[in-house]
């Protein structure tokens, strides 16, 4: 604080001699802070410090209340600076336990990623073939192709997760059809050469020989029993709930195909009003267990239990043998008298209102006997 900004009426009490004193004992504190001597800044000190100054009598009084005032500064001081001083260590350790901790998180999601797309990497050299026919967009509406492209996005991160995925081939895709535009609204790295996935234009015909192609189509009669390991199975791609015609069947019969189905009512038992269509990403998911297991019945757990009755997949799947058990229908319990029940003592109670309506009419009657 400047001496001209202290309130000079305030600490004299408008003396004239005390302020002419008090201007006194600011000059001779300039001069003991030039002399070296311990003199805390003039912006420290209230207005109770210079009234006590007016008190002292002599200069050496002075002298040692202004070094005890600087004392008291310095120590404040020293706490602030050190009160900052454990705040920025405070906040550079914070930094750098949050930056190794970001490290951390991005090394094991780089180490994740890294397993997956070496898995699925892996089975583009040496795993078993699937097909998606991608040819439907034009028979399907702009609602059931954005459909569609989120099956196929959970389709290719469910098979990448899997322990033995396949190697996914997507025919018949044209870049410029719908179906491939909003795909690659959910998978913008679709078309990089590094993204672990094959795409063709052209027909799975060209691709790979006829004699090893299946088109799994829920519409046909002969059921997939077991898998083939050296087959190429193909997955319609295609959501039909506007359209329900057999055309993935109408296709298979006209390219002159092997065609399956799933042995879905083989094995379940359908509720009433439940659809039998799974979604494209159920279906991945119920080939890769039956691939890996060969076991139909641990396969199918993948079927929405919505659409099967009578059945709980926590309670039906058996750990210890991987089978699916299906409830029994429970009987209803009827209730039976006894033998030695006596019919003519039984008598129902109602409530109170009821029973003296009843002694109303009772006492009415008796009366009109008698008065008759």
């Amino acid at each position: 604080m400047k001496p001209k900004e202290i309130d000079y009426e305030t600490i004299t009490n408008g003396d004239k001699d005390l302020e002419h004193k008090l201007k006194v004992i600011m000059l001779e504190a300039e001069v003991m802070r030039q002399e070296g001597k311990l003199v805390p800044p003039i912006s420290c000190l209230t207005q109770e410090h210079w009234k006590d100054l007016l008190n002292f009598p002599t200069r050496s009084a002075r002298r040692k209340y202004f070094e005890f005032l600087f004392k008291i500064h310095k120590k404040k001081e020293n706490r602030q600076n050190k009160k900052l001083e454990r705040r920025q260590q405070w906040e550079e350790q914070r930094e750098v336990a949050d930056s190794e901790v970001e490290k951390q998180e991005e090394t094991i999601e780089e180490f994740a990623l890294e397993i997956r797309f070496t898995a699925q990497q892996h089975a583009m050299m040496f795993g078993q073939k699937l097909v998606v026919d991608c040819g439907y967009d034009a028979d399907m509406t702009k609602r059931e192709n954005t459909n569609c492209a989120k099956q196929l996005m959970l389709l290719f991160a469910d098979n990448r997760l899997h322990s033995d995925p396949f190697d996914l081939h997507f025919c018949n895709v044209p870049c410029d059809s719908v179906l491939i535009k909003q795909l690659k609204k959910f998978i913008p790295t679709l078309y990089e050469t590094s993204f672990p996935l094959n795409m063709h234009e052209n027909s799975y015909l060209e691709v790979f020989p006829k004699d090893q192609l299946v088109y799994l189509t829920p519409h046909c009669r002969e059921e997939m029993l077991e898998f083939d390991h050296n087959a190429v199975y193909i997955i319609g791609g295609i959501v039909d709930k506007v359209n329900n015609q057999p055309l993935s069947l109408a296709k298979a019969k006209k390219e002159g195909l092997k065609m399956q189905k799933l042995p879905l009512d083989k094995y379940l038992q359908w509720g009433s009003g439940s659809g039998k269509s799974l979604t494209l990403n159920q279906v991945i998911c119920i080939l890769n267990d039956i691939k890996v297991t060969g076991n139909w019945e641990y396969s199918l757990r993948h079927v929405p239990r919505r659409k099967i009755a009578d059945f709980n997949i926590s309670r039906n799947v058996d750990k210890a043998t991987d089978s699916l058990r299906y409830d029994r229908p429970r009987r209803e319990k009827t209730w039976t008298p006894a033998a030695n029940v006596n019919f003519d003592n039984l008598s129902y109670k109602g409530n109170s209102k009821s029973k003296e309506k009843t002694d109303w009419y009772e006492r009415k009657k008796s009366y009109e006997r008698l008065k008759s």
